[in-house]
């Protein structure tokens, strides 16, 4: 009987109690994972603890931002598993407003969250994985990292910041055989609209349609963890067409990207 390609790997992921945490939490279990189930909701990270079964799974409640208990967590993963493969720095926020409206307040929210918390994870994990001589460290990032989409600016701007880290993190740690990927997705099916912040800081609380058409999380959480190990620079799971166009477009005729974006930016539903 073959092995399964995570067999018995330590695998923590931030941001698992919904949406594509949930999803990579279960197609990693199914690899033969040993799950770490990260997030602020417990009742929700037990909920998708049962739905993974019979898998090695610990539940560890966190808040991505609270710094100060961080090493605190890291050491109860580390004493659990005694090892740790694998960070997926998953966990993050929307924004849905335009720059005029957004308070700095918001801004600093979304940078927080979308990108200085998973710097502070990055460093808090890195001490193991350098001793062990191996690791993985896995970011969520969007298309929103290669180009600007209307009213997500606070949003882009953090994705923006992911790739110029990871990129550079990646050169550095090449020495400990600890690989960096980062995951541009679109259209998987989240609650990320509902929770994206407004102007105000306030949720926006209606996905609207969003979501429709989007993949299943489940399915694009397979799809990368398939990928995954290969331990791929960068990780394409964009289930739309145009989010897919774009993307090409942004590489070989960016002013092409750039009219689009006004024009879809002049619309009143982007208002």
């Amino acid at each position: 009987m073959s092995t399964k390609p995570y067999q018995d790997q330590v695998v923590w992921i931030t941001g698992a109690s919904s949406g594509v945490g949930e999803g990579l939490a279960e197609a990693f279990a199914e690899a033969g994972a040993r799950v770490v189930l990260s997030a602020r909701r417990e009742a929700e990270l037990l909920r998708v603890r049962e739905k993974l079964g019979t898998a090695d799974v610990l539940v560890l409640p966190m808040d991505v931002t609270d710094y100060g208990s961080l090493p605190d967590k890291v050491a109860t993963v580390h004493q659990h598993f005694g090892h740790i493969d694998m960070l997926v720095c998953n966990a993050g926020i929307g924004q849905r407003s335009r720059v005029e409206d957004t308070s700095m307040e918001t801004f600093r929210r979304l940078l927080e969250v979308d990108f200085f918390a998973v710097v502070e994870h990055v460093q808090a994990v890195f001490p193991i994985m350098r001793e062990q001589r191996s690791g993985h460290i896995v970011v969520t990032s969007s298309v929103a990292g290669k180009f600007g989409i209307p009213a997500h600016s606070g949003y882009c701007a953090a994705k923006h910041a992911l790739h110029g880290f990871c990129d550079t993190l990646r050169a550095e740690v090449a020495e400990y055989n600890i690989a960096v990927s980062t995951l541009i997705i679109a259209a998987i099916k989240s609650n990320v609209y509902e929770h994206a912040l407004t102007g105000d800081g306030s949720e926006l609380g209606n996905a609207g349609k969003a979501m429709e058409g989007g993949m299943d999380a489940l399915s694009a959480g397979r799809t990368m963890v398939k990928r995954l190990a290969r331990k791929d620079a960068e990780i394409n799971v964009v289930a739309h067409w145009r989010a897919s166009v774009a993307l090409w477009q942004q590489r070989l005729r960016p002013s092409a990207v750039y009219r689009r974006m006004a024009k879809i930016a002049q619309t009143p539903a982007w208002r």
